[in-house]
């Protein structure tokens, strides 16, 4: 299937005044990397098995306009596995959307991860550590260093993904507990632990 034309994507400079960080995970973030206007965001290093760390930012328009169904165009490359010892699979660049935090703090949202070894994933993860799987699938695997260019493209319960012009997933939800969570919400990027750097943004609300 061939790539969508979208003609009203908007473009996000990767500074703090577009961009909230919700954590860091001990890490790092920073703007403008040598003056390129890219982004780079990692948590601490974890040093034993039993230690994890994340970082996440959120994209501050739809922090305070929410959004359910949209387009987001990035250029993103997960620069390295920062675990001490054998790094997992998942410990890389994940897109994150839909994500909402109600006034008792429980976080609901969709995501999604390209791995190195075991290929794409999408999810839900919710309150504080619940995690459901939608979708895998080992044919479309990404080589840690590499830099791509993303399609996302959710309508409804429809959720497209293209990497470099081709597409990557088409995944078509239906009933609770195998739907998207199909609710405004915010954008965000994040990291565990890995070093990612982002190269550009845009998006668009459809």
């Amino acid at each position: 299937m061939d790539l969508p034309k979208y003609n009203r994507l908007i473009n996000v400079p990767l500074t703090a005044k577009y961009w909230t960080v919700a954590f860091d995970g001990g890490g790092e973030v920073k703007f403008n990397v040598e003056g390129t206007g890219d982004l780079v965001f990692y948590p601490q290093t974890a040093k034993t098995s039993l230690q994890t760390f994340a970082s996440l930012l959120l994209l501050k328009n739809t922090l305070t306009s929410p959004v359910n169904n949209y387009v987001v165009k990035m250029e993103v490359t997960t620069i390295r596995q920062l675990r001490s010892s054998t790094p997992n699979d998942w410990e890389v660049f994940w897109f994150v959307s839909n994500y909402r935090k109600d006034p008792h703090l429980i976080k609901t949202a969709n995501y999604f991860i390209q791995k190195p070894n075991s290929g794409v994933e999408l999810g839900r993860f919710f309150e504080d550590k619940g995690q459901k799987f939608l979708m895998t699938s080992e044919q479309s695997k990404q080589d840690v260093g590499a830099r791509v260019t993303y399609y996302f493209a959710k309508q409804g319960q429809r959720f497209r993904v293209f990497r470099d012009g081709i597409q990557i997933m088409d995944y078509h939800g239906s009933q609770m507990p195998d739907a998207l969570y199909d609710q405004a919400g915010a954008l965000g990027l994040y990291s565990e632990d890995a070093e990612v750097r982002v190269h550009s943004f845009a998006f668009q609300v459809l």
